[in-house]
């Protein structure tokens, strides 16, 4: 009798101590209701970074949207690999992946103000390249990439909801 009140009565606790510390999923964040809604703009065509950016924007409830009163403006990103370091034999032991995004944020309201200056975040891994297994390499890279991809839309994310809403 007492283990089948056990695990209920475990699992309502748990749930109460993980809601009182504040708890939240990653990438989850209080969103005030004036940036509820954005439009969403990149400048290159085909954007690596937009994908991972409405996905993001999304999972915190930002509607994307024509009539949002901020413009979220992608002015560019650059993705690049350059050998990091080099074996005896010349061969490419390690690469540097960077990936590098610059955005701004305008009030549409007030005849496209810039209540966000042009930011540049950057990120930037590097990897070991396994010469005896180029398939998983390559995985590894395109693996890194996307991870890449997520993190620097949630670095735009957490700039964007650091707007100033008191105009």
């Amino acid at each position: 009798m007492t283990m089948r009140l056990t695990l209920p009565l475990f699992a309502v606790l748990m749930s109460l101590t993980l809601s009182a510390c504040g708890f939240k999923l990653r990438g989850l964040y209080d969103v005030p209701e004036v940036l509820r809604q954005v439009h969403l703009v990149t400048e290159s065509t085909p954007s690596q970074i937009e994908p991972e950016l409405r996905s993001a924007l999304e999972v915190n409830r930002i509607s994307l949207t024509e009539s949002g009163r901020y413009q979220l403006e992608i002015l560019s990103e650059r993705h690049t690999r350059r050998i990091a370091t080099l074996t005896g034999n010349a061969d490419a032991a390690e690469y540097e992946l960077r990936s590098e995004i610059r955005f701004r944020v305008l009030d549409r309201q007030h005849d496209n103000a810039v209540v966000m200056p042009e930011r540049r975040i950057m990120n930037e891994r590097v990897y070991r390249n396994e010469r005896d297994n180029i398939t998983a390499s390559g995985s590894q890279e395109i693996l890194i990439r996307q991870q890449m991809l997520q993190d620097l839309a949630q670095q735009v994310v957490r700039q964007y909801l650091r707007v100033n809403t008191a105009q």
